[in-house]
C-alpha cells in the first residue's frame, strides 16, 4: 500500500486527513494526565524530534473550540474512552511558539516576540465577543494584536488572555509552549558586555514565564518544548509540580523520534 511520507509537515490534523504516515504517539496524552499530577511538564529534545508535531497533537485533542473525535478515531488514545469524554475538546487552549524570537540584536527579538503575541491573538480574536470579558483585559488584548503593548503588559499578555479565556468558557486553560528557549538561545549567543542582549531577553522570558505559570488560578497545567533546560537563571523557579524529562530521561522516551520497534 502506497503512502506518504509528511517530511517537514508539523500539523497533527492535516497529517491525518491528509493520509499521510503517521506514527501513533497519541498515548503520550493518556500518560501524561493519568499517571502524572505535573501542573507544568517541560520536554527538551533535540530538533527534528517531533516536539512540535506533539504539540499540535495535544492542541487539537483539548482544544474546546474544535471537534477532534474523527481524527483520533482508531488512534491509540480512543481506546480510553472515558478520558476522552472527559478531556477531549472540553477545555481552552493557548497554543504559543517561540520558534522565530531570535535576532542579531535584542530590539530585533523583542519585534518578533511582540509580532508571535499579536499573531496568537489575531487567532483567537473571534472568541471575545462576549459581555464576560473584562474590558481592562480587552484593552490590553487590543494593545497586544497591534503590536503596540509596553513591556509590562508583554510580560503579563499569556496570563491576561487566559484570564479572558477563563471568563469566555468558565475553564482553566491548558497553555502549550513550544520552542520556549528560541529566545534565550539566540540572546546567549551573541550577548556582548555592552549591548547585555541575554540579560535584558531573560527579564521578558522570565516575566511572561512566570506570570502564566506561576500561582495562576486560570492555568489547567501546560506543556512546555524545547531543545536545552534554561538552568543558569532558571525561569520555572517556584512553579508549583513542575517536571522535567530530557532525552537521557526513560518517561515519555518512546514518544520522541523513533525507537527501534
Amino acid at each position: 500500500m502506497a503512502f506518504t511520507v509528511p517530511i517537514g509537515l508539523e500539523s497533527f490534523d492535516e497529517i491525518i486527513t491528509g493520509g499521510s504516515y503517521y506514527v501513533d504517539k497519541t498515548e503520550l496524552i493518556y500518560q501524561l494526565l493519568h499517571d502524572t499530577k505535573n501542573k507544568v511538564s517541560l520536554f527538551t529534545r533535540p530538533r527534528r524530534f517531533g516536539k512540535t508535531l506533539m504539540m499540535s497533537m495535544m492542541e487539537n485533542f483539548f482544544n474546546i473550540r474544535k471537534d477532534s473525535k474523527a481524527i483520533f478515531d482508531g488512534l491509540d488514545i480512543s481506546q480510553h474512552e472515558i478520558f476522552c469524554k472527559k478531556w477531549m475538546n472540553q477545555y481552552p487552549v493557548l497554543f504559543v511558539s517561540f520558534k522565530d524570537v531570535e535576532a542579531e540584536n535584542f530590539e530585533g527579538a523583542y519585534k518578533m516576540l511582540k509580532t508571535k503575541l499579536a499573531d496568537v491573538c489575531k487567532d483567537i480574536a473571534s472568541v471575545f465577543n462576549d459581555v464576560s470579558v473584562d474590558k481592562d483585559d480587552e484593552q490590553i488584548f487590543l494593545s497586544l494584536k497591534a503590536k503596540t503593548a509596553d513591556e509590562d503588559d508583554i510580560k503579563n499578555s499569556l496570563k491576561t488572555i487566559m484570564r479572558m479565556l477563563n471568563a469566555v468558557y468558565g475553564k482553566p486553560v491548558i497553555l502549550l509552549i513550544d520552542e520556549y528557549d528560541v529566545p534565550l538561545a539566540k540572546a546567549s549567543e551573541k550577548d556582548t558586555a555592552e549591548n547585555k542582549y541575554y540579560s535584558k531577553m531573560l527579564d521578558v522570558i522570565k516575566g511572561i514565564m512566570s506570570t502564566a505559570l506561576k500561582d495562576n488560578e486560570f492555568l489547567q497545567f501546560a506543556v512546555i518544548t524545547g531543545c536545552l533546560r534554561i538552568a543558569k537563571e532558571s525561569i520555572f523557579t517556584g512553579t508549583n509540580n513542575f517536571a522535567s524529562y530530557s532525552v537521557l530521561d526513560d518517561d515519555f522516551s518512546e514518544y520522541f523520534g523513533f525507537s527501534k520497534e
